[in-house]
């Protein structure tokens, strides 16, 4: 058993799909499949409930993830102060849109950047659906969105979760909204609200779709980015829905988070990439290792 055995152990847990699984690892399925088989005959037991769709962990897997999981973050650990992986250089270029890139990205690409100093990173910011086209055709090798892309040519990697909250100046008749506020009082306010390809409104709109709720009766401006939302409404110009990431790096002078009654919106963080450009792309397939050694915990694993 190898340390890519269990990698490729932790991706399925994640992905709940050997296909899947595969393909964040950039190997054929046939071989994924025959790996996992020869891990369960070396541990004399089943790891995978296969009658499970989606695919599913029995007791011994989720004890053999905790295993995984440990000994993954040991070995990352053991490369940054080895200082392994020096030998990778090259160019990455990143596209990420503006909520992502507040923390996650940020501290991600400083511990990537010490632990692969030969790796020159160019990080470009834009809205969701710009990061999309541009992995999809080529321009950055990997990019970070709030939104699951639509492109069927590229593999996703949900990252962390982000809130998105509304903000409201502190002047009337914005004050005196109740606490938390009723969403008909809310939607007759003008509101800012981000332009086209914008991960957060599309999020924002999904999650009034799903209530049956109106959307707001009228926009008094459109802004490009989530920085450019924060200080319109800071000017008083009206209230919108930003990323809380943003507001870990600004802190609200004349604004603040308001409630809205029976919503909260959480969305994932995503990680896309092309699997066939990594092949050409050291510095990508480095950093994609990165990632896996970073992530939290996947998703379908129980509380304790």
């Amino acid at each position: 058993m190898t340390f890519e055995d269990l990698e490729l152990f932790w991706a399925l847990a994640e992905k709940q799909s050997v296909t899947e699984a595969a393909r964040m690892m950039q190997v054929s399925q046939p071989t994924a499949s025959r790996r996992l088989k020869a891990m369960e005959e070396e541990l004399g037991a089943p790891l995978l409930d296969r009658d499970a769709h989606p695919l599913s962990l029995t007791p011994l897997g989720f004890v053999f993830l905790d295993f995984a999981d440990e000994v993954l973050q040991k070995l990352r650990a053991l490369k940054l102060n080895a200082g392994f992986n020096h030998s990778t250089i090259g160019t990455l270029t990143v596209a990420t849109s503006s909520s992502p890139a507040a923390r996650l990205v940020t501290r991600w690409m400083a511990e990537f950047v010490k632990a692969n100093p030969g790796v020159r990173l160019r990080l470009q910011e834009m809205n969701s659906q710009a990061v999309e086209s541009h992995v999809a055709s080529a321009q950055s090798d990997i990019g970070f969105m709030g939104v699951k892309p639509t492109n069927s040519k590229l593999s996703v990697l949900a990252i962390g979760e982000d809130e998105i909250v509304l903000i409201v100046p502190r002047r009337a008749p914005y004050a005196s909204l109740p606490h938390p506020a009723p969403w008909d009082a809310v939607r007759t306010l003008p509101f800012i609200a981000r332009a086209d390809g914008s991960g957060t409104e599309q999020t924002v709109l999904e999650a009034l779709r799903a209530k049956n709720w109106l959307t707001p009766q009228h926009v008094a401006l459109e802004v490009d980015t989530g920085s450019a939302l924060i200080d319109a409404v800071e000017s008083g110009l009206g209230i919108g829905f930003v990323s809380r990431e943003l507001l870990f790096r600004r802190e609200l002078d004349k604004s603040t988070i308001w409630p809205i009654k029976h919503l909260r919106i959480v969305r994932p963080f995503y990680l896309v990439f092309q699997p066939e450009r990594l092949q050409a792309i050291a510095s990508a397939r480095a950093f994609l290792r990165f990632a896996h050694l970073h992530m939290p915990h996947p998703a379908n694993k129980p509380s304790p």
